[in-house]
């Protein structure tokens, strides 16, 4: 799970973040200048707040991946022979204007693109782009078409004889700076002041049809006026502009949420609460208002989530709204508005739901953070309020000075009771002195280092003793400078008063360690500290009445003193621990009291960061990073809109303050009743086990019986009950050495056993059947052959998964299946997310397709990809990276998956499009995507009984190929290629739906980072044609089209250590690093590339070069080998590309192979290994056979188990032993000899 946060507010506008990896709190140093925070709402990478100036700010997270936005326009000139001579930018009236968007519509000058604001850079001059749509454009970019506006498919790259106008495309792209900053966003006027916001919510990240790094941002000004921010995406993080949405005529809204299904409900002024109607992916804003009828009470506050609202009173009470269905609220008003209140248990002054409909709380009356356990999909308003203990780590300033309060920018205050707490506090330093001996002359006089040191940590005690000095109830000037907001007359002459005492206290105390021979540095920072004291005393109101004391927690506070130790000295108090209070300094907030030994334990056992200043190696010693008890911060507003995380298993770091119960284990061994227990063990194992050591095993071999009862499919009955029985044989020391499977079953009248060896099964796992739910599959090299597979069905989903595993653990034993597998293992997944493994025993190569032994490994992926240096990285359906840890250790593992199903309708000229009046070679009503298999809403069940839905069936609005505003795609038949706009010759249609379902399982895997990515590839050479210590090239394509590169990849390090960038001017969806650090890409746009000159001391390289694609198809997926690539287009058909050799790596042409393939990948030594669809089976695994270098393109198939894969990888498959003895062919030769020269001089 990626690290999110929870956003919060203390009662001095002081911004705090929880990470659902960390334990405690961390504090927002970063803040507007000048001003605190009063609202915040937060997204995934993103947060939005206001500010105690009422203006909006924006906050971007910083990652591996830059924001990086592209700006373009297309040049257009006529061709005007008779006026102009040729080709010019003069057009005539009925033309689009000579620098336009694409669809002619709008005019934009090259010099009219301006940067948004000053958060942007641009990254590079304005230049020609050399593709447009796939195709590769003529001289200098141009592209032909006979007039304009004209279809896509009819500009051409060369002039031909009609053609009379032409276009290029210009393209810049801009770099976004801002990250780990708040940015001022504009407001609604010119001055923001005039219409100042009070309000602030952010949603809409799972409205269907939308892009998926939309957000939807809602404000509320000063009037009641709700506003909508336009242009919200990853590219444009701080949006483009504001629109007012008309709000209800009668009343001011005062307060908004926003759910993650864009679903828009506010309270108003006068205690109405309104639901936005219609809002949809074609009308984001939405079209009116509904009133939902109020509780008992009114409320004040409200907050939705997918599937919730919840409110707050006017006195605390919490509601829950019944009944509310965020996807589809924008059609049905019942799903928008619910249908009534649930008043909830306890007392709360804020809610706030979360992803997945997770619910958090501010309480009424102690301002604490609680957590709604038990909230799921069924059961929405959870169980009871668990509060949220997590400690505050508190970084020191690196502004501190030691001789003036004006240098404190943004040092910690403590709220003190009263100015005796410092008499206590210089009191309890006197004591330190008298006990410890600390600063007794032999420390300081024997070492003069370490009488610097200690003169910089008093000066240290001196800065913070300082800070604490300053009430809370302050404001930040411009200047650095804390300006106190109340005072009275009476409160100043008791301060005066209070400061001489505390001056005399600070002399005394200073004349004690002035006759310890402290240096004179020591004596003038004590001195300094008076003066900077006694200057600023008439700014400077210390409140100390008992009401304002009452009103933050009526504590008595008091400055720490941490004791601590070196390697020459140490402070030890000998006072009882008990009886010393302290209390620590925390950014914005009050302290509590700890004693110093709680302190001491605290810090021994957690290990936080801290921003110290110049004096860090020694203000650490004296002033280590605290935790300190969120028990006296009083919470004013919290955000967990942004924060995902697993309900089931809680952070362990927000409960409790993080801290592990102690075992008592070490204990209970002492207690008298444990070694009685473990005396008579003792003698018993002695009495009955050691004298029968010496005696031989009555019984050689022993067998174990596995038996249950299934239904077994017969190729002329069907389906037919069956009795199956495992039986396993092994010696003494309990090692396998033979087994058998029996399925017992009655044909006819006479019972039939069916027997297979368990050394003969190639591979079992479970499949999907059109009459069965659970089904597994046994394969044996004969039964691959014939296409018959033992197809056993179960009466429920665990019981496959039980004897899945037996058998597999069975298979893996006798053949002695290593684990975890070797570095020249062939990897393959099926449909369904299951990893398999093939161990080269003795060679991929001389090993038939259909004798291959495949066995599972745990995880689940949907991509895979290996390497013979023993990295191994995996995608997942939710497209978060994972890399194989190669130990037994089990790991958590998420994915979120999208099950499909394609609803089919045809027209008829009485009814329109209709599923009743279907011819009979149509399709069926609701299909999957081929149409051959009829499915039905109701009865689609999750992949296994490990997925769990997390959502209901709606329209997919992005199905490839583009859909219209219903989600209808458009086709003259069945099966055709289908098209988003209906045209007069179409009669058919199909739209797509989606339900998501999320899967937790376990496996040696681990997550990399929380980039989402699209694909990925390792490098194919292996080692041993490396140089020596060279890393392994890993690159990837996220979701948005931006190519990777992974540094720092190697065995020891295989998550790698961060990414790098690699610029293009198109967005990519596939990349392939083959041999010699030759890497080959395919754009969104079908087109293919190559980038040049990468190599081990220019990882990146430096240019792209564009290859153009198979004439006439777009390419889909790229896969290349030591010396030859391999590409597969849109349409299956598979390619060979001719001629690549070290001197020429773009190769002449493409060749075409065959039809029906999937996935292609090739390994190091160019063998090519496939998914293809054959023979009305999909997902067989596939060898290409008789590959010479006369014939490249091989010769044909060696087809192994077929129905069911989905992805293969044989990236890394080549014995370690025939890297020296092979007979390369004279490319490879001539690459790795190249790639050689090339390494040795980059290494010198």
């Amino acid at each position: 799970m990626p690290e999110t946060y929870i956003w919060a507010i203390g009662t001095l506008g002081q911004l705090y973040r929880l990470s659902t990896l960390g334990t405690c709190w961390d504090v927002c140093t970063t803040k507007p200048k000048g001003f605190g925070f009063k609202k915040i709402t937060a997204a995934k990478f993103s947060a939005w707040a206001i500010g105690s100036d009422q203006q909006v700010y924006v906050y971007v997270l910083a990652t591996d991946l830059p924001i990086r936005a592209q700006e373009r326009t297309f040049q257009n000139q006529r061709w005007r022979i008779f006026k102009y001579g040729g080709w010019t930018d003069n057009l005539i009236f009925t033309d689009r204007p000579n620098y336009s968007s694409e669809d002619g519509l709008k005019g934009c000058p090259k010099e009219s693109v301006q940067l948004p604001s000053s958060a942007w850079l641009w990254e590079s001059d304005w230049h020609i782009q050399e593709s447009i749509d796939g195709q590769l454009t003529g001289p200098e970019g141009w592209m032909y078409a006979f007039d304009f506006p004209w279809p896509a498919e009819k500009w051409y790259a060369e002039q031909r004889l009609k053609c009379f106008v032409r276009r290029r495309k210009w393209i810049r792209f801009r770099n976004y700076t801002a990250f780990n900053t708040w940015v001022k966003v504009p407001g609604i006027r010119e001055d923001g002041m005039e219409e100042p916001f009070i309000d602030i919510a952010v949603g809409g990240q799972e409205i269907s049809g939308i892009a998926s790094d939309y957000l939807a941002i809602w404000a509320v000004t000063i009037r009641g006026r709700v506003c909508y921010r336009e242009g919200i995406s990853q590219n444009n993080p701080e949006g483009s502009s504001w629109k007012e949405v008309l709000g209800p005529g009668d009343s001011e809204v005062n307060q908004i949420s926003v759910g993650p299904t864009g679903l828009v409900w506010a309270v108003t002024w006068n205690g109405k609460i309104l639901a936005r109607s219609g809002i949809t992916k074609d009308n984001i804003t939405g079209t009116g208002w509904y009133e939902v009828p109020s509780p008992e009470e009114k409320l004040y506050q409200i907050s939705v989530g997918s599937n919730a609202v919840w409110g707050v009173g006017l006195d605390g009470i919490v509601w829950f709204r019944k009944n509310v269905h965020g996807a589809m609220a924008g059609t049905q008003k019942e799903a928008c508005i619910g249908t009534g209140w649930v008043q909830m248990v306890g007392h709360m002054a804020l809610i706030n739901v979360g992803v997945s409909d997770q619910v958090f709380g501010i309480g009424k009356q102690d301002r604490k953070l609680y957590f709604r356990t038990g909230v799921t999909r069924v059961d929405l308003s959870g169980k009871v309020w668990q509060l949220i203990d997590a400690r505050i780590k508190t970084p020191f300033s690196n502004t501190y000075s030691m001789s003036s309060i004006s240098s404190i920018d943004s040092a910690s205050l403590v709220s003190s009771s009263s100015n005796q707490s410092l008499l206590k506090t210089f009191g309890s330093l006197q004591n330190v002195n008298d006990q410890t001996g600390c600063v007794s002359k032999s420390d300081f006089s024997d070492n003069a280092s370490d009488a610097e040191s200690r003169d910089l940590k008093i000066k240290s005690l001196a800065s913070v003793s300082l800070s604490s000095l300053i009430s809370r109830n302050t404001e930040v000037g411009d200047n650095g400078l804390e300006v106190f907001t109340h005072s009275t007359r009476q409160e100043q002459e008791a301060t005066d008063e209070q400061t001489l005492q505390i001056k005399e206290e600070v002399d005394i105390f200073s004349k004690r360690l002035s006759s310890t021979s402290l240096s004179s540095t020591v004596s003038e920072t004590m001195f300094n500290f008076c003066e900077a004291l006694q200057v600023n005393d008439r700014d400077s109101k210390v409140f100390t009445s008992c009401e304002e004391e009452e009103e933050f927690g009526g504590n008595t506070h008091e400055i720490l003193v941490h004791s601590c130790e070196d390697e020459n000295s140490s402070l030890q108090d000998s006072t009882p621990l008990s009886e010393k209070s302290v209390a620590d300094t925390r950014l914005g907030g009050v302290a509590s009291h700890r004693t110093t030994r709680q302190l001491r334990n605290e810090s021994e056992s957690q290990s936080c960061c801290s921003s110290v200043t110049s004096l860090e190696a020694d203000t650490r010693d004296v002033f280590p990073d605290a935790l300190w008890d969120t028990g006296a911060v009083e919470w004013m507003w919290v955000s967990a809109t942004g924060c995902e995380f697993e309900p089931k298993v809680l952070p362990s770091g927000w409960f409790s303050s993080g801290k592990k119960q102690k075992s008592n284990s070490a204990s209970v061994k002492h207690e008298a009743w444990y070694k009685e227990i473990s005396k008579r063990l003792r003698d018993r194992n002695i009495k009955q086990i050691v004298p029968y050591t010496d005696y031989k095993q009555a019984i050689e071999k022993s067998s174990w019986v596995k038996e249950a009862d299934f239904q077994l499919w017969d190729e002329r009955q069907g389906w037919v009950d069956c009795s199956v029985q495992l039986e396993l044989k092994g010696t003494s020391s309990c090692e396998m050495n033979d087994g058998t499977l029996t399925c017992t079953y009655k044909k006819g009248h006479n019972l039939k056993n069916l027997q297979l060896f368990i050394g003969e099964i190639t591979c079992v796992l479970r499949i999907n059947d059109v009459s069965r739910y659970s089904v597994l599959a046994i394969y044996t090299a004969k039964r691959t052959t014939t296409l018959t597979p033992l197809k056993l069905a179960a009466m429920s989903d665990a019981a496959v998964e039980e004897w899945v595993k037996a058998i597999s653990s069975a298979c893996c034993d006798l053949r002695s299946a290593r684990s975890p597998p070797p570095e020249n293992a062939c990897w393959a997944l099926t449909g369904r997310g299951d990893i398999f493994v093939h161990e080269m025993l003795p060679s991929i190569e001389t090993t038939l397709c259909k004798q291959m032994f495949w066995h599972r490994l745990d995880g689940h992926l949907h991509m895979v990809e290996s390497s013979n240096a023993g990295v191994v990285w995996g995608l997942g359906y939710n497209n978060t990276a994972w890399f194989f840890t190669g130990s037994e250790e089990q790991l958590k593992m998420t994915d979120v998956r999208e099950i499909y199903i394609y609803e089919n309708q045809r027209w008829n000229p009485l009814t329109g499009y209709s599923h009743n009046y279907r011819i009979p070679t149509d399709r069926p009503s609701w299909s999957d995507r081929s149409g051959r298999q009829e499915l039905a809403k109701e009865t689609i069940k999750t992949p296994s009984i490990h997925w769990q839905w997390i959502s209901e069936w709606g329209i997919d609005y992005s199905t490839p190929g583009g859909t219209d505003d219903m989600g209808w795609q458009y086709a003259p038949d069945f099966p055709r290629i289908f098209h988003k706009k209906k045209c007069m010759s179409d009669y058919v249609r199909r739209r797509r739906w989606v339900r998501k379902c999320k899967l937790i399982t376990s496996g040696p895997w681990k997550e990399v980072g929380t980039l989402p990515l699209l694909g990925l590839s390792l490098q194919v050479d292996p080692p041993q044609w490396l140089p020596k210590n060279s890393c392994i090239a890993l690159w990837a394509v996220d979701l948005n089209g931006n190519v990777l590169c992974r540094l720092g990849v190697t065995k020891d390090c295989p998550q790698g250590a961060s990414w790098v960038h690699v610029p293009a001017d198109q967005p990519f969806s596939c990349i392939s690093v083959g041999g010699s650090y030759r890497v080959w890409g395919v754009a969104k746009d079908g087109s293919t590339f190559l980038r040049n000159e990468v190599m081990p001391d220019e990882p990146t390289g430096t240019c792209w070069f564009q290859v153009a694609p198979p004439s006439g198809h777009k390419a889909n997926y790229v896969s290349v080998g030591q010396t030859s690539v391999w590409l597969v287009d849109t349409l299956g058909n598979l390619y060979f590309r001719k001629d690549v050799m070290p001197i020429f790596p773009e190769g002449t042409a493409w060749l075409y192979v065959c039809a029906g393939i999937r996935h292609v990948s090739v390994g190091p030594l160019d063998q090519v290994w496939a998914i293809a669809d054959m023979e009305n089976v999909t997902g067989a695994i596939c060898r290409r056979v008789g590959i010479t270098s006369e014939t490249p393109r091989g010769t044909g198939w060696d087809v192994g188990i077929r129905g069911g894969w989905s992805y293969i990888s044989v990236r890394g498959c080549i014995d370690a032993d025939i890297t020296d003895d092979i007979m390369e062919s004279d490319a490879q030769v001539t690459s790795r000899g190249l790639l050689s020269n090339e390494c040795n001089q980059a290494v010198c």
